[in-house]
């Protein structure tokens, strides 16, 4: 019986080394790891669906569409603070989990800190030349090739009113879409691109010639 008593206290000894040895060699326990410790989630509170930060795109747009989409909850700096990385990835995420919590106490502290890491991408933001520049390409529906220009447009500060909007566009244009819709240039471009789609379906259909447009027993374009 003594022999057993020894060996189970060996092996509670055991136990407790191993366990010793490996929080030495983590060194911090989950209230250390956390940025912001003791947060607390409103009752029903729902994380909203945050558009992904990657790096590579304008620090302060990003700030305005995370304070907006936690809007009821701009007083809480904490809950601010820790959900502020679930809008971010790659790169940007990585950011966040190397920061020291000694340098965040506030949610302007974290905002101001993450302008000054990506305040880079405010200077790189593309220009009103990078709209001229584009043009749609050769398997590309007019509905996609409108969406990209409409996103690449929308970076663009400051902001393009509607009216430079559709000019813009329309000069992107090739001469078969720009020559049937230079007429409508001073409406919406929501009617621009709805023009643009129904010129595009008549070419499918046949019943509008473009050069070099397949026919109707060829594959059709953008598909």
């Amino acid at each position: 019986d003594r022999m057993d008593d020894l060996q189970i206290k060996y092996d509670e000894m055991q136990k407790e080394m191993r366990a010793l040895r490996g929080k030495d060699l983590f060194g911090q326990d989950a209230h250390e790891l956390c940025l912001v410790p003791d947060v607390v989630v409103p009752h029903k509170f729902k994380v909203p669906d945050f558009e992904k930060y990657k790096g590579s795109t304008c620090p302060k747009a990003h700030l305005i569409m995370y304070a907006r989409k936690m809007s009821t909850q701009t007083s809480n700096d904490k809950l601010l603070i820790h959900y502020f990385q679930d809008s971010l990835t790659g790169a940007a995420l990585r950011w966040y989990m190397d920061l020291d919590r000694a340098n965040v106490s506030s949610f302007n502290d974290l905002a101001s800190a993450f302008i000054r890491q990506y305040n880079y991408n405010s200077y790189l933001a593309p220009d009103r030349d990078e709209l001229r520049a584009l043009a749609q390409k050769e398997r590309e529906s007019f509905k996609e090739y409108a969406q990209r220009w409409r996103e690449l447009a929308a970076q663009i500060r400051p902001p393009v009113e509607e009216k430079e909007r559709c000019k813009l566009f329309l000069h992107t244009l090739s001469p078969f879409f720009y020559e049937k819709m230079v007429g409508i240039v001073s409406r919406s471009f929501t009617e621009m691109v709805e023009m643009g789609m129904c010129l595009e379906e008549g070419v499918r259909q046949g019943r509008l010639i473009k050069e070099n447009a397949p026919t109707s027993a060829n594959k059709k374009y953008g598909n």
